[in-house]
């Protein structure tokens, strides 16, 4: 029954996406993996595992904080991340993401013979280890929660095509080993309702790649991200959540040199719904809409997105966060 159920909902989401089938912005890599975690803790001894394919339309065109036509380009990027949650105790916890990218870019659309390139492959993964520094309870009903890891450049960024190796927003992954960082917090207010609010940080602090050769070094921009958001109960089975997403990346650097069309700063609002199926698997439909952007120079940029995620939990009785 479990196989069938994950089964369905998988056939779903990649139906959904193909229907699109059009990549990521210009100063991103691989998979976006820092804004696409949905797990945060879990209890002593318990195993989850999510299964989440996400669809990122990045059909617009921004020069600052001004859109710009442009319909002779679409790109999309398909990620498909499994996140594994292991509780070590009361308090520490490990968490790994894991990532498969597809890109599509099509140029000259309106011309006659449009240029259609997709690239695929493994992408990166995150490791993080969580501790809980203040538990929540009913005397004290509100919690905090650290983490610290890093980004493992398992994807590729050696596809070429015709021969050229091809640029950095259509590789699979970034090449480089980067250190992040991790915050949650919460507070509930069960006596009186299941509402509930919590604010979400995190940051990579990225390294450098050779790239395109020996002393020739590219490095991505450092990256930001707070989410800040509520959620509920509608019915026993039945949840939303509600949060604002906002992110920020410092430009993208070719020898020290700052890369023109790199970088800037997002606002984006996140709305999710989450149904449990049973005790121990649940399934979420969320996406991103952009509020506001504002880029260094001209970049392809979000559109939306569309997740769908799955999630099981080994042990029914014991807690795990997902935002």
């Amino acid at each position: 029954m479990l196989r069938k159920i994950i089964y369905l909902a998988l056939l779903a989401a990649f139906s959904l996406s193909a229907q699109f089938a059009k990549a990521q912005t210009c100063s991103c890599a691989g998979a976006p993996l820092l804004g696409s975690q949905s797990l945060g803790t879990t209890e002593s001894g318990n195993l989850v595992i999510g299964l989440t394919h996400e669809y990122n339309d990045i059909s617009s065109l921004y020069s600052g904080n001004s859109s710009l036509d442009d319909t002779n380009t679409t790109r999309a990027t398909n990620s498909t991340l499994l996140e594994i949650n292991y509780g070590f105790s009361r308090r520490l916890s490990l968490s790994a993401t894991f990532s498969y990218v597809t890109k599509n870019r099509i140029t000259g659309r309106l011309t006659s013979s449009p240029d259609d390139i997709t690239t695929r492959g493994i992408g990166d993964g995150i490791f993080l280890l969580k501790y809980v520094l203040k538990e929540h309870s009913l005397a004290s009903q509100y919690s905090i929660a650290l983490g610290s890891g890093v980004k493992a450049p398992f994807g590729t960024t050696s596809l070429r095509n015709n021969g050229f190796q091809m640029n950095a927003d259509m590789q699979p992954g970034s090449g480089a080993w980067d250190a992040v960082f991790w915050s949650y917090a919460s507070a509930s207010f069960v006596p009186l309702t299941d509402f509930s609010v919590y604010m979400l940080n995190s940051y990579r602090l990225t390294d450098k790649n050779d790239r395109f050769g020996e002393n020739d070094e590219y490095k991505f921009g450092n990256e930001w991200i707070t989410m800040v958001g509520t959620g509920n109960s509608l019915t026993d089975q039945l949840g939303y959540s509600l949060s604002f997403r906002f992110r920020y990346t410092t430009s993208d650097q070719r020898n020290s040199q700052d890369m023109p069309n790199t970088g800037g700063t997002w606002l984006m609002v996140n709305p999710a719904l989450s149904y449990d199926l049973f005790d121990q698997l649940t399934v979420r439909l969320s996406g991103n809409i952009p509020v506001y952007q504002d880029l260094e120079g001209t970049q392809p940029t979000t559109s939306y997105t569309a997740s769908l995620s799955l999630f099981y939990s080994f042990n029914k009785s014991a807690d795990f966060v997902k935002y």
